[in-house]
């Protein structure tokens, strides 16, 4: 009994299976971005219930929010009397939804879009909208914030995602990095508990005269207090 030989391949059928194969591997890495893309426009929650507020309730809560600042720099300026200010998440997310959209505002780069956050335990989780090109996704970060001493400002980068895929912390640490030196603020970078730190040290004096001391930041109940004192400059008034 004679076994069959199978005919040889051709050189098209060849080309052909290659073509297919290759054509398979494409449509698998289609999908593995179209997957990756999805996970990045996954929201926190915190910040789908921070946009969905009412923009007559954001106008209100912007009022406030800067009658609270213009209290707070009123309070600064006077020398030798503790000053403190209480902030609700709700009250600076309305500052940043009303006062962002104002022609000319440049608190962020153009990369940042809609930015809100979360006060908790000596935490704040920052969520906002990345733009970049034709890509765009929401960047998740968990902060930590201490201050050590007076006007030395600790920012620990707990958590990094973009929408659910965990991104490198050094990114935003080399982002903190350079908008506090393009600030002309002093900044270190560390690490703590495994995670990075960026320390930033502030030196904020009023007309050469009065040199303000922030000691004090706390969190809680979605709120976050700051605390110092005013203090007569060294400089007694004469420019550097």
């Amino acid at each position: 009994m004679t076994q069959s030989i199978p005919p040889p391949i051709t050189r098209r059928k060849m080309f052909r299976l290659i073509a297919y194969i290759l054509t398979g591997i494409f449509l698998i890495f289609l999908l593995i971005l179209y997957l990756l893309y999805l996970s990045a426009q996954r929201v926190p929650e915190f910040y789908k219930k921070s946009l969905g507020v009412d923009p007559e309730v954001q106008q209100v809560r912007n009022r406030e929010m800067l009658h609270k600042v213009g209290d707070l720099n009123n309070a600064v300026q006077r020398v030798g009397e503790p000053w403190r200010a209480v902030f609700t998440a709700e009250d600076v997310n309305a500052y940043f939804a009303v006062e962002l959209a104002k022609e000319g505002a440049n608190f962020f780069p153009k990369e940042i879009i809609e930015p809100r956050l979360m006060f908790s335990d000596r935490q704040v989780d920052l969520a906002c909208q990345v733009m970049r090109g034709t890509f765009s996704g929401t960047l998740h970060l968990s902060l930590g914030l201490t201050l050590p001493e007076p006007n030395r400002l600790v920012i620990r980068v707990k958590k990094a995602k973009l929408g659910k895929l965990p991104i490198s912390k050094e990114i935003p640490v080399k982002f903190l990095e350079n908008a506090f030196k393009e600030k002309s603020y002093r900044v270190q970078q560390g690490t703590e508990a495994g995670d990075p730190t960026i320390t930033v040290l502030f030196d904020i004096e009023y007309d050469n005269k009065r040199s303000v001391l922030l000691d004090g930041i706390t969190f809680q109940d979605g709120r976050v207090q700051i605390s110092g004192t005013t203090e007569q400059s060294p400089n007694n008034g004469i420019d550097r």
